[in-house]
């Protein structure tokens, strides 16, 4: 009955967002809406002012507000929401977020940026805003990282062709395009709308004659053609758009200047009507503006009518419900209005003197209008209501082997949390589509599979007989249904060598992201230090981009990967456990990593039940409950796999092999008596340990565990193998077992504690504790010899201990000698220890 309520809750989401779409496309069609009062802005770069006007049912217009700014202001973009301002500047170069009011502009923030932008412009999704720069011949990249805020820094900046006058979206988001006047081309890129990141397209750039200087482009609504304004050509080109390559071809240059006009000019700004039937174009020197009719079949543009204007026109905006044009004289100072007939006609409405050098005109919502429906230009009404079905907590792949991978993404309603601190899933289907090529070519596809509430939204999905140690890249296919399908971002997993080759092999292991802690301080019970910033809190863990850095071939997660059992927030039901999955893996770092590692996980207490939790209590949530989560949220096994075993090996190359053991599932209570009788492992893992292990031929044997074996660890504890009154007898008689049967060069990695360690066991293993990813989970260790440990004789030896409280990971470089070094949450390098052959360490 449950899962029918909710499929009838996620029905009507879907309803509502194909309202929007619906309300959208009536508002961008031409016509008169009724007498509502719209607001512009207008940078006057001469005053260094934004200025807020109004424009009534009439046409006329009236100065609301000025508000100064740091420099001179430009080229202008609303985000997605229309909310947001974004103001480039020069002297010095920035770009600055205002907040749009009724009637004002708050500022928020400024970010330094190489030099003036000449172009602003906000990707589909709403997650970055990227700038095109004139001077210097690059393009950049910068998160939007909450309620409008930038990053900081740029994720991307590249340095293309010289003259980079205008940087556009095509409708889907997916693809790039940079105008260049000087070189008479335009740049083709892809573009990652989870990451940021441009690349070069498989045809990286539209050549066209010498003397045509392409400037500006706007889309068609429908995405299949494109129009530009030539700077020196003194004309308007059409191209026709493949959705599927994201190429432009040239279809047709016409003349937006007379015939007979004698001497210099240039065309300035071109913007489609959100009706998708005209297209208008700002004819400089001439002092007119150009009105063309589009073909609605073959894309073709005819000249409607030439109007008068300013004798340079610099910019000028169509008001989002298509009733008017504004344009800004830069010359006279003037802004004058046009009412817009159903024929795409211009006629001249009123005029008002706003001085200052009027550089660039922008429309936004009034108070009385939904910012879901009237933004900046009809293409991004499509885009805004289009953000209903996403893929909010990216793609990821795991279990990687020489042939095969499990990959995984999960079906959004948008990509922000809602009211209740959740990210909710949306009906729909997905496949996944794979290649050798980057581009995708040639690509194999899996057959989709239903997101349905009773798996979370999930889609999961085995690839098998692929080849061994080759880099792969993949996508996910998604929808609301088959017919409908989307291609997500690009993705790329490596497959391992195996047993057959000898290479060098670099993965990371990390543990104990606690999200309450980072995002919420002392109210969440940190511990450690508390460094998270307003930024970090928008994009996640910090060390999620300090071991994308390192370049990691895989990631092994060693438990406590989500907690459910934070003071601050309990978790006890399904949907209160999956909601902590949701929060944290929607983190744009952690979608960033995923997206190009591959991982591979394991569970502890934590993301099992609670604390120290064994399977003895009837407290919620209950043992299966916790399984059938681990199992439900992570690609470890098969989607619907409820009965193979999670305990497992893997051969990473003829040098490595690793296992990783579960130490939840079959242990005894925790305050039974130590002895033969009680385990951690289960005495069919702890056979199939053993077993494995002897058998192995790999000159680097990684036992990976969720909790230390050597510790020390607290005294007063009782749930793992270094605890006195914990499991110390299995941990005892397994190292007798190890030394008995001579296995050679088996190491230890552990998870659970929080702080970072090397140690070496009495009979000489070595155990390294990965330590809490995020400081705020970090703490200060237990030292050998100190009294409230579980080493109060001081028999083990121990290289290495934090020195102070902070998050961090390991990173394992294995091959002919096995590295292992110590980071900390930002890339620092703490300690680093190399064995070669045999087991004896250099440090």
């Amino acid at each position: 009955m449950k899962s029918v309520v909710r499929r009838t809750h996620l029905g009507t989401l879907v309803c509502l967002a194909r309202c929007f779409v619906a309300v959208g496309l009536l508002v961008c069609g031409v016509g008169r809406l009724g007498a509502v009062e719209k607001r512009l802005v207008v940078s006057l770069s001469g005053k260094q002012e934004l200025a807020v006007l109004a424009i009534d049912d009439d046409g006329g217009l009236k100065i609301l507000s000025r508000s100064p700014v740091v420099g001179a202001p430009a080229a202008l973009c609303f985000d997605s929401t229309g909310r947001n301002l974004y103001v480039a500047s020069a002297n010095p170069g920035t770009i600055s977020v205002h907040r749009a009011d009724a009637d004002r502009l708050e500022h928020l923030q400024t970010v330094s940026v190489p030099a003036k932008p000449s172009y602003l412009t906000i990707d589909p999704t709403g997650r970055f805003l990227l700038a095109s720069y004139f001077v210097t011949g690059q393009v950049s990249v910068h998160r939007i990282v909450g309620k409008g805020r930038l990053s900081n820094a740029p994720v991307e900046l590249l340095s293309i062709d010289p003259r980079a006058h205008s940087v556009v979206f095509d409708p889907s988001g997916r693809f790039v395009f940079v105008s260049h006047t000087q070189t008479n081309s335009i740049t083709q890129f892809r573009f990652d709308n989870q990451t940021g990141k441009l690349k070069p397209n498989s045809t990286s750039k539209l050549q066209r004659d010498v003397g045509i200087g392409p400037r500006h482009l706007w889309f068609r609504p429908d995405g299949k053609f494109a129009y530009g304004s030539d700077e020196s050509g003194r004309s308007i080109s059409g191209y026709q758009f493949d959705a599927a390559s994201g190429a432009l071809t040239h279809l047709q240059t016409l003349s937006s200047f007379p015939d007979d006009f004698e001497g210099k000019g240039s065309t300035s700004r071109v913007q489609v009507h959100p009706s998708g039937k005209f297209v208008y174009v700002a004819n400089r020197i001439h002092g007119s503006l150009a009105v063309f009719g589009i073909d609605e079949d073959s894309g073709r543009v005819e000249l409607i009518q030439r109007v008068p204007n300013d004798k340079v026109v610099r910019g000028f905006n169509i008001t989002a419900d298509g009733n008017f044009l504004v344009s800004a004289g830069q010359n006279s100072g003037m802004v004058v209005s046009y009412q817009i007939d159903e024929m795409g006609r211009l006629h001249r409405k009123a005029e008002l003197a706003v001085g200052g050098t009027p550089w660039w005109v922008a429309s936004f919502p009034s108070s009385d209008e939904p910012p879901q429906v009237v933004v900046q230009n009809a293409a991004r009404v499509l885009r805004t209501a289009d953000r209903s079905l996403m893929l909010g907590q990216g793609t990821m792949a795991g279990e990687t082997t020489e042939s095969s991978v499990l990959l995984q993404t999960r079906l959004t309603f948008g990509t922000e949390l809602n009211e209740q601190g959740d990210l909710p899933g949306s009906v729909g289907a997905a496949c996944f589509e794979w290649s050798l090529s980057e581009d995708l070519k040639n690509a194999m596809r899996t057959e989709f599979q239903l997101a349905s509430p009773e798996r979370d939204f999930i889609v999961r999905q085995k690839l098998t007989n692929l080849r061994p140690d080759t880099l792969y890249h993949y996508r996910a296919i998604y929808g609301e249904s088959q017919s409908d399908a989307k291609a997500g971002p690009s993705c790329s997993f490596r497959t391992l060598p195996g047993g057959g080759v000898s290479r060098p092999v670099n993965f990371i292991v990390g543990s104990c992201m606690n999200y309450i802690k980072f995002m919420h301080g002392k109210a969440g019970n940190a511990g450690g230090p508390l460094t998270a910033t307003t930024e970090d809190k928008q994009l996640g863990f910090p060390a999620f981009a300090a071991m994308q850095s390192l370049r990691p071939e895989f990631f092994v997660g060693t438990g406590d990967i989500v907690y459910y059992d934070n003071p601050f927030r309990v978790s006890k039901t399904v949907e209160e456990m999956r909601r902590c999955w949701h929060e944290q893996f929607r983190f744009p770092r952690m979608i960033e990593f995923f997206q190009h590692v591959p991982a591979y996980w394991s569970k502890d207490d934590h993301d099992y039940r609670y604390n120290d939790s064994d399977n003895e209590s009837d407290r919620l949530p209950l043992p299966e409950t916790g399984l059938s989560m681990f199992r439900e949220q992570l690609p470890i096994t098969a989607v619907d796999s409820t009965n193979s075993l999670t305990y497992r090996t893997i051969r990473v190359s003829r040098d490595v092999q690793i296992w990783m053991t579960e130490g939840r599932d079959f242990r005894s209570a925790n305050d039974a008596p130590d002895g033969p009788e009680k385990t951690m492992w289960g005495r069919e893992q702890r056979d199939w340990l053993q077993a494995t292990l002897k058998a192995s031929d790999a000159k680097w044997k990684l036992l990976i565990t969720p909790t230390p074996i050597v510790g020390p660890d607290d005294a007063y504890k009782n749930d793992n193998h270094a605890t006195l009154a914990g499991f110390r007898h299995e941990a005892d008689s397994f190292f007798q077992w190890v030394k008995q049967n001579d296995v050679e060069n088996l190491f230890l990695i552990c998870g659970d504690r929080h702080w970072q360690y090397h140690s070496i066991h009495p009979t000489g293993v070595h155990e390294f504790a990965c330590g809490a990813l995020n400081d705020e989970n970090s703490r200060m260790g237990v030292e050998p010899g100190d009294q409230y440990g579980t080493d109060p004789d001081g028999l083990v030896r121990q290289p290495f201990n934090s020195p102070e409280p902070s998050g961090g990971f390991l990173q394992i470089i294995a091959g002919e000698t096995l590295g292992v070094t110590f980071f900390d949450d930002h890339a620092n390098a703490l300690h680093r220890i190399q064995f070669p052959i045999g087991g004896s360490p250099s440090e």
